[in-house]
């Protein structure tokens, strides 16, 4: 069942773009007689690390307060006598992932054509997390003054895969030198369930010595989809909404090279709701 899925999915995907080229067939029917096809394949690496130390700060002063509630909560569940003496923690932040996809572009000005029109298909997958939070509380025992030391470590993912359609507009600066900039500003969606199907996985585990007592151990984790938390929210009462798509917009620039006359290799770099480097090969039909 699950092969006859993914087949149905590939099979949707391949008749939308056959779609999108007969439609840019018909319509270049009717436009001027120079005008030109160029279809690419291309492949890159996406993440918002360029914004880590931003990120990282934003992060550690909006956890703090969060993190140091949830520890000491159940800390006092089991010892309601120890109070929060002081608290630091650490934060460190990473993004990873890749991109790739199909792209037909129409060059409505000929072979040294400066301006074209492009649509896409495009399967991205975005992973932003927190691979190591580290946090240490020390306590003190409200009765008898004993000092309680807290050592904790936790990890979250955020994992998002969107098939996504993409409208863009391109400008070839100098476009009849063998290697010439390219300019290219777009936009794109992904439908909801893009988000719903994404999933969130976090763990934590931390020891509480408390002078004079045994060690103790706390542990914990799960993964969820959005679409079960959004359940489990709303089963309580709660509100979750999710948005019904997935959008994208796209800011980069880039070298073309004309290694023949039907035969072009490129690379860019620029906004992909992150920043994307990519680099592909286009045919010229």
């Amino acid at each position: 069942m699950k092969k006859k899925m993914r087949l149905t999915k590939v099979f949707k995907v391949l008749a939308t773009f056959l779609f999108i080229i007969s439609f840019l067939s018909l319509a270049s029917a009717s436009a001027s007689a120079q005008g030109h096809f160029e279809f690419n394949f291309h492949y890159g690496r996406w993440s918002i690390n360029l914004l880590r130390p931003i990120i990282e700060n934003m992060l550690n002063d909006a956890l703090e307060n969060h993190l140091k509630k949830n520890f000491l909560e159940d800390i006092q569940a089991n010892h309601p006598e120890l109070a929060e003496k002081a608290y630091s923690q650490n934060v460190r932040f990473d993004s990873s992932g890749d991109n790739y996809g199909v792209e037909l572009r129409w060059y409505p000005g000929g072979e040294n054509g400066s301006f074209s029109l492009g649509l896409a298909v495009e399967k991205t997958t975005m992973k932003v997390g927190l691979p190591e939070l580290s946090a240490d509380l020390e306590l003190e025992n409200t009765i008898n003054k004993k000092i309680a030391n807290f050592s904790g470590k936790a990890s979250g993912e955020f994992l998002i895969k969107p098939l996504s359609f993409h409208l863009s507009f391109r400008w070839d600066i100098f476009p009849s030198s063998p290697v010439h900039p390219l300019i290219t500003f777009g936009v794109g969606a992904s439908g909801g369930s893009a988000l719903e199907q994404s999933t969130l996985t976090y763990n934590y585990q931390g020891r509480l010595k408390i002078t004079g007592e045994p060690e103790e151990s706390y542990s914990g984790g799960d993964t969820k989809s959005l679409k079960q938390l959004k359940d489990e929210r709303e089963a309580e009462g709660n509100n979750f909404p999710l948005p019904g798509f997935f959008p994208f917009v796209q800011l980069d620039l880039g070298l073309k090279v004309k290694v023949s006359r039907n035969f072009h290799l490129w690379l860019t770099g620029g906004i992909w709701d992150g920043f994307l480097v990519r680099g592909g090969l286009s045919l010229r039909l």
